[in-house]
């Protein structure tokens, strides 16, 4: 055998009568604190003498619970954080989409996008443009990619909504229209 075996089996005894002796033992009662919600109140009649006074009330049960209305959280306007390069970018678009130019204004929101793809107000404009060239499956397709990124920008889904509606009903889904304009007065 060697030393280690040998000193283990040596101290085996010793650990082993530490765990005969515990303290603690199985229906054993447990000792209560005195503490000062579990004493009793004392005994009162209708006059108090000096030395049987009531019992303070504690600060907790002299706070008066007031109880408020709903208010809806405050609307969260998503303002894409931009580099200079598609704030140029979008401002060109803007300038070209005024003058009359369609396909100028939807190659350059193409070319914002290629830059920050997961920016839901380019595909928001974009989609606008498209609706502009009467695109209006892709139209409806580009709100709904906005929509997917707009999280929690409720004006942004609102008008992506709206986009969604224009673009069924100039196709002739007069059902899908007012189904997407429900969908935007849901979304305020």
């Amino acid at each position: 055998m060697n030393r280690f075996t040998v000193i283990g089996l040596l101290l085996l005894p010793v650990f082993l009568t530490g765990c005969i002796g515990s303290a603690y033992r199985a229906g054993a009662p447990v000792a209560e604190r005195d503490h000062p919600s579990t004493q009793p109140l004392p005994k009162t009649g209708s006059a108090h003498s000096p030395e049987e006074q009531p019992l303070p009330r504690r600060a907790a049960d002299k706070q008066e619970v007031q109880i408020a209305v709903y208010t809806p959280p405050p609307r969260f306007k998503a303002r894409p954080v931009t580099s200079a390069a598609v704030s140029n970018l979008v401002q060109k678009a803007a300038r070209q989409k005024n003058s009359g130019d369609m396909t100028g204004a939807a190659a350059t929101m193409e070319r914002a996008l290629r830059i920050e793809p997961r920016n839901a107000h380019l595909w928001n404009q974009l989609a606008e443009v498209r609706l502009a060239q009467r695109q209006y499956s892709q139209a409806e397709d580009l709100a709904s990619k906005s929509n997917a990124l707009a999280a929690a920008d409720r004006d942004l889904r609102r008008d992506n909504w709206l986009l969604i509606a224009k673009a069924r009903r100039s196709v002739g889904n007069i059902a899908g229209a007012t189904l997407a304009e429900n969908r935007a007065n849901h979304s305020r």
